[in-house]
């Protein structure tokens, strides 16, 4: 009798322990704070989400910011983009994500701007502009196209290091020298860039980017 009422002693003592140690490592965190979605790595702006980019956490109440999203709602941002640089282990808001707007009707695809085509661009051309496309010296627009990429002479993306703003103005200084862009379009419309450039009297394409709306 004692021996049983020694093992029982032993097994409460063994599940109050269990239970105190899951109190610390889970419970408290399930029972006293709210669980929300915060950043696993640094998210930088333009990247597009993916569900691998954010973990679920517990946040108290106080510190929970207005609008986080809690994780069964992470399907409302995948496949958009950060809007802003998201610090690791931020909150986040549907106000740190814009719509997608990459995206290829049918029949466009994505062209080079080979380097020694340009006559004259803008330093602070970035990924997702707008630029009107001229021939040099004729005044001839080739057309309005949608920036792809903007890429080194190492074929690495062009990027600002002012990572909290995306306004022309505010890009003072970027990750590396311009040497091509590549544009999306369609085939028959890099044709007409194509003559252009083959043409005998051609001197260059002037690149002229578009102010924000």
């Amino acid at each position: 009798m004692k021996r049983a009422r020694l093992f029982l002693g032993l097994f409460l003592v063994v599940c109050a322990v269990s239970a105190l140690i899951y109190w610390e490592l889970n419970g408290r965190e399930k029972v006293l704070m709210d669980q929300v979605l915060v950043a696993r790595e640094t998210i930088l702006p333009g990247t597009v989400i993916t569900g691998d980019m954010f973990m679920e956490s517990g946040i108290l109440e106080d510190n929970k910011i207005d609008g986080a999203l809690e994780p069964n709602r992470l399907n409302e941002v995948l496949g958009k983009v950060a809007k802003q640089k998201i610090i690791k282990k931020a909150q986040v808001t549907h106000e740190y994500f814009l719509d997608n707007e990459f995206y290829l009707n049918e029949g466009e695809s994505v062209f080079k701007i080979l380097p020694e085509w340009i006559y004259l661009y803008s330093s602070s051309l970035r990924r997702g502009d707008y630029v009107d496309i001229y021939e040099f010296g004729k005044h001839v627009k080739l057309g309005t196209y949608r920036v792809a990429f903007v890429k080194d002479k190492n074929d690495i993306e062009v990027r600002d290091v002012n990572l909290e703003s995306s306004s022309i103005l505010d890009r003072t200084d970027s990750t590396s020298i311009i040497s091509h862009i590549e544009i999306i379009t369609n085939l028959n419309e890099y044709e007409e860039i194509l003559k252009s450039v083959q043409n005998s009297t051609f001197a260059g394409l002037l690149i002229v980017q578009r102010g924000e709306a």
